[in-house]
């Protein structure tokens, strides 16, 4: 048996019928699969490209903040009562904080991830430390570590609360017993 295209011109006279095989399946299934494929990669591709991971965006904002020169504080040398009443405004009721005990040099607000958060820097053992606290959203470890240079950064979850604390490599076990209490 021998098939004729439907849409081919018919010979001329005198010659003979152009006969084509017919078309495989597979070869059709092969070509929607490749392109499917290659649209749901591009689509994969074009989300990761778009929206940046956010793993640990709090730790890099907490060391950048570290760094910072001169900030501008919204409270300068601040009493516990005062930093209490401060964070209780821009993170919430019950937010954990430096212990009372603690030398705080000044606290500011920022914004994390379009969600308030305070920065507040404290004196332990004549070196600086900073600490975020911002009202948790979604999961993330229980505690997470990092090193840059010559900092060390640690994160940790207490209660609804994500905290953050940067200070000098050398004296992590000094200052992180204070902030942690």
């Amino acid at each position: 048996m021998k098939l004729v295209e439907a849409e081919a011109e018919g010979p001329i006279e005198g010659e003979e019928a152009v006969v084509t095989a017919p078309r495989p399946p597979h070869r059709r299934v092969s070509v929607s699969f490749l392109f499917t494929l290659t649209v749901l990669i591009g689509t994969v591709v074009a989300i990761y490209m778009t929206f940046p991971a956010r793993n640990n965006v709090l730790m890099t904002e907490a060391i950048d903040r570290h760094r910072d020169a001169g900030p501008a504080w919204d409270l300068t040398n601040p009493t516990a009562a005062e930093l209490r009443a401060w964070s209780i405004g821009v993170v919430g009721k019950n937010a954990p904080l430096p212990p009372a005990d603690s030398k705080i040099i000044g606290a500011r607000q920022i914004e994390v991830l379009d969600r308030r958060a305070a920065i507040v820097q404290l004196e332990v053992g004549g070196e600086p430390v900073t600490y975020l606290v911002q009202h948790a959203r979604g999961i993330s470890p229980p505690t997470d570590e990092r090193t840059d240079e010559e900092l060390r950064a640690l994160a940790w979850r207490n209660g609804p609360f994500t905290c953050v604390a940067v200070g000098p490599a050398g004296t992590v076990e000094r200052w992180s017993i204070v902030v942690r209490r």
